[in-house]
């Protein structure tokens, strides 16, 4: 039997929704306003894992109400425990996405690898499968496939950020000390956008089974709705000016896609879905 969609939203739970929507809203601020006083390194290591924070914590409220309390906490754990092991073994023996290394800039670490890091896997695949599963329901393979390409789109605006920007991700020099190792875009190797569509994959296959709450439009609150999108876009909003202020015209590009993409999914779920909850 599927698990119905949690409707009802009683009133601590719409306090909880405003306190970490808040919670992100001024971490976002506090990002833009620092890339305005100090360009692309915005509010640094704290100011970005704030940011990760928050919006996770967003997201992960939508889940709750999707999918009720245990579902959600599994599919966290799932997202963020997978991505942590992972990017560790990427740390440690170049596995899937080559000679990664982190620079120890940011603030908190485990086994090596950046707290922000598995909090990014999981807003990035926990938002977007939200989004996917709200447009094409109960297209399994359709939500897995299409939830994974999304991450690549979002690796493609988020990586110069974390790498070329801040600094936090680095793909070492080859043997003449100029080049990425394996070529480059962005500083990274190529190979990586399969890495990442491919554990974006994984992870997502894992929210189904995690997650299966097949429900319909109909049963959605126009909160579930619209959240995931307008914190995705949020954070397209901070990466597009960051890499606008450092002149990454490419990553900008790709940033103002998801800028469209976002925006243009928001403004749909706010018009026609959700009804009037």
């Amino acid at each position: 039997m599927r698990p119905s969609a949690c409707t009802s939203v009683g009133t601590a739970a719409r306090w909880h929704f405003r306190l970490a929507v808040g919670a992100f809203a001024a971490a976002a601020a506090a990002e833009l306003a620092g890339q305005a006083l100090r360009g692309p390194a915005g509010a640094g290591p704290a100011g970005w894992l704030a940011l990760l924070g928050g919006a996770g914590w967003v997201v992960g409220l939508v889940w709750r109400e999707r999918v009720g309390v245990i579902r959600a906490w599994l599919c966290a754990v799932w997202v963020m425990l997978t991505s942590l092991l992972v990017m560790s073994l990427a740390e440690r023996r170049g596995f899937l996405f080559g000679n990664l290394g982190f620079t120890g800039l940011e603030l908190v670490a485990l086994a090596r690898v950046p707290l922000s890091v598995p909090l990014l896997w999981w807003l990035v695949v926990g938002g977007s499968y939200l989004v996917v599963e709200g447009l094409w329901g109960e297209w399994r393979a359709g939500v897995s496939v299409f939830t994974a390409l999304i991450t690549v789109q979002l690796a493609l605006m988020i990586m110069p950020f974390l790498s070329r920007l801040r600094g936090y991700w680095r793909w070492p020099a080859d043997s003449n000390g100029s080049l990425p190792a394996g070529g480059g875009l962005f500083g990274m190797p190529w190979a990586v956008l399969a890495a990442w569509f491919s554990v974006g994959l994984a992870l997502t296959f894992g929210l189904v089974v995690l997650g299966d709450n097949w429900s319909s439009a109909e049963e959605r609150t126009r909160r579930q709705a619209w959240t995931p999108a307008a914190v995705l876009l949020t954070l397209t909003v901070v990466c597009l000016s960051a890499n606008l202020l450092a002149g990454l015209w490419l990553a900008v590009a790709f940033s103002a896609a998801n800028g469209v993409l976002f925006g243009a999914v928001l403004v749909w779920y706010l018009r026609d879905r959700g009804g009037a909850r």
